[in-house]
């Protein structure tokens, strides 16, 4: 099996990296909200939101340096993610029962991540050709 090129194990470092530093960060903030006394349930879909367009952001200009246009991006970033959401659901389902809740959603959130990854590639998410020189700042 052949591994990944170069400039596409950079890519895939700092898609990682978003997705961690941008979970850990929005699982503190649910955190804090939540011991100050704001509802659970509208503080998950704040973060949840937050964390979409941190991660737009975040991945388009610094995973994917992108040079095209939002009109280009952000429909193609909003159906990578519906497809995650989709095998998350589907996923959980699945898994939450012969497994239990606290597995199956580390493997539900492991399978939504390389299925958003791979739309994104697969839908031209970002501007392949600036990634001649992926180490430039």
């Amino acid at each position: 099996m052949r591994g990944l090129s170069h400039p596409e194990a950079v890519r895939a470092g700092r898609y990682i990296t978003v997705g961690l530093v941008t979970n850990v960060t929005l699982y503190l903030l649910f955190l804090g909200l939540v011991i100050l006394g704001l509802p659970p349930v509208g503080v998950s879909a704040a973060c949840y939101l937050l964390g979409v367009a941190l991660s737009y952001l975040l991945n388009r200009r610094w995973s994917f340096r992108s040079a095209a246009g939002h009109r280009h991006d952000l429909p193609r970033f909003l159906a990578a993610y519906g497809a995650g959401l989709a095998v998350t659901v589907l996923a959980m389902s699945l898994l939450a029962g012969p497994l239990g809740p606290a597995l199956a959603q580390l493997l539900t959130i492991a399978i939504a991540a390389l299925t958003i990854y791979s739309a994104l590639r697969l839908l031209g998410f970002g501007t392949p050709k600036e990634w001649r020189d992926v180490d430039a700042p």
